[in-house]
């Protein structure tokens, strides 16, 4: 709950997020997130607007909530001596195709930048959330190419966006698990890194 939140906005984003994973994006309604939330549906459009209000609110602050997370992780290896840091480290920290524990957001996010192409709102804050990933991508990227000596001609923001995309790819292996599996990713960005970053 935020600073700002009253305690039913904060009962409502619970209950529609839950609705959100039960049903999905097409199949939320507003009547079973009053239900959920023990609160009248008046009570939602005076805080949300409308529909696509709440799911913006309620999808856009999880996948900032969840890129945030990213950041930290991601900024956690800046703050590692340069003596101790470690290309297996990273390699470790990166996510991968059969990470189960990121199915449920993958899927999320496809529903969300989905929704966005007609909730603006939306589409600005998962906008945010991206850019604020590219720039630490970014800084991490320019860091280890100072330690590696990495004299790559690809700028490293163009660095961060593949590798960004390329997380964001697995989603497809939700919809067709023999796309990649983590024995063939794993020398990919392997490669990838030593070539481009370290």
């Amino acid at each position: 709950m935020t600073l700002v939140e009253s305690e039913s906005q904060h009962r409502i984003r619970l209950s529609a997020l839950a609705e959100i994973r039960k049903t999905g994006i097409l199949g939320l309604r507003i009547s079973d997130v009053a239900a959920g939330a023990n609160v009248s549906i008046a009570l939602i459009y005076k805080y949300f607007g409308d529909r696509d209000g709440l799911i913006a609110r309620v999808l856009g602050d999880l996948i900032t909530e969840q890129f945030q997370q990213e950041i930290v992780a991601i900024e956690k290896l800046l703050t590692m001596p340069v003596q101790d840091f470690d290309f297996d480290t990273v390699v470790r920290t990166m996510p991968k195709p059969a990470d189960e524990w990121r199915e449920e957001r993958r899927w999320l996010r496809l529903e969300a930048k989905a929704a966005s192409r007609e909730i603006p709102t939306l589409a600005e804050q998962i906008g945010r959330a991206l850019a604020d990933v590219h720039s630490a991508t970014t800084k991490l990227i320019t860091k280890a190419r100072t330690i590696s000596h990495n004299d790559s001609s690809i700028p490293a923001s163009a660095v961060a966006w593949a590798v960004v995309a390329v997380s964001d790819g697995f989603s497809n292996s939700d919809l067709d698990p023999r796309s990649m599996t983590d024995d063939e990713y794993i020398p990919f960005i392997t490669d990838f890194l030593k070539r481009y970053v370290f």
